[in-house]
């Protein structure tokens, strides 16, 4: 145990982002699977913290046959996420309702776990609300005359969808990363048939999830702060991006600006085991600002 610790110690000075995400679903090849895989990593390096606002939510978007359901799979594998399919979630309630009594729905069953919800865009608009609070809140209300009933349901959502469009722009708000996932070129797909190879027939797939899992248990109990003395200088910062960044940002809320940076450097931090530093917002600003050109134009044909 203690050259497992000793080696975990040595990890958090060599960019466990980069190591640990390689991880996650090696099989799912092409460059923006490097991003995508990050981001689940990020997500994941708070799942114990209990401290909601720093909950982070992920989505896929892009054509069938794109690898996004394989991505679900792999977590179901890795980390023990409920698979739920959208399109019938109307068929069992997912956020319940208050017909012959208040009735929870499945989100209620999901508190405290990594929900992975395919084909969101098919999901219906009262569910898309209910999850919509759920995500930003950890908790959903539902309401019948003058009573109102709490239900806890405190989750980390991937979802995928193939047209992002279908999605509430609320909703859209609430996940911090988004990525399209497109198909690859034939030459791209070529370079990547050594890794899908090795990875169906060999075992080393399994052994990195363990490794995976075993460090995220290690810093599950770190919680990161930040110095005083840091603090005015990642104000200055975020105003310095804000004002200056080229990316079209007018329409993107704080919540999904400012206060997702925050999460993602309270992440990155803790996946090494050390205080939020300014190079941690510098990199979870970049990071943000990559993911959000790639938005531009994208949903209803404007910027994001």
């Amino acid at each position: 145990m203690e050259k497992v610790e000793q080696l975990f110690e040595e990890l958090t000075k060599n960019n466990p982002l980069n190591v640990l995400s390689e991880f996650i679903a090696p099989h799912l090849i092409g460059e923006e699977w490097k991003d995508i895989r990050k981001a689940i990593l990020l997500m994941m390096a708070t799942q114990n913290d209990g401290r909601q606002r720093m909950r982070l939510h992920t989505l896929l978007w892009g054509k069938a046959g794109t690898g996004k359901t394989e991505l679900l799979l792999a977590l179901q594998e890795i980390f023990g996420g409920i698979i739920v399919n959208a399109e019938h979630t109307s068929k069992v309630g997912l956020v319940g309702d208050a017909r012959g009594g208040m009735t929870a729905g499945l989100l209620a069953d999901y508190d405290g776990n990594l929900v992975l919800l395919d084909e969101l865009d098919k999901m219906s608009g009262k569910d898309q609300t209910g999850l919509l609070q759920a995500m930003e809140e950890g908790y959903y209300t539902i309401v019948k005359g003058k009573h109102r009933e709490r239900f806890k349901a405190e989750v980390r959502v991937v979802a995928t969808a193939n047209n992002i469009n279908k999605i509430t722009k609320p909703l859209l708000d609430r996940f911090d990363f988004i990525f399209e996932v497109r198909t690859m070129p034939r030459e791209e797909r070529a370079e990547g048939v050594k890794t899908i190879v090795e990875n169906f027939f060999g075992n080393g797939e399994k052994k990195g999830y363990k490794v995976l899992r075993a460090y995220l248990n290690w810093i599950s109990d770190f919680e990161p702060m930040i110095e005083e003395g840091d603090t005015p200088i990642v104000v200055e910062m975020l105003k310095r991006y804000i004002l200056l960044t080229k990316t079209a940002i007018d329409d993107v809320s704080y919540r999904n600006l400012e206060l997702s940076i925050l999460r993602i450097a309270y992440a990155m931090a803790k996946l090494e085991k050390s205080n939020i530093k300014p190079r941690h917002i510098e990199e979870a600003i970049v990071f943000k600002d990559r993911m959000l050109k790639r938005l531009v134009g994208v949903v209803d044909g404007g910027g994001y």
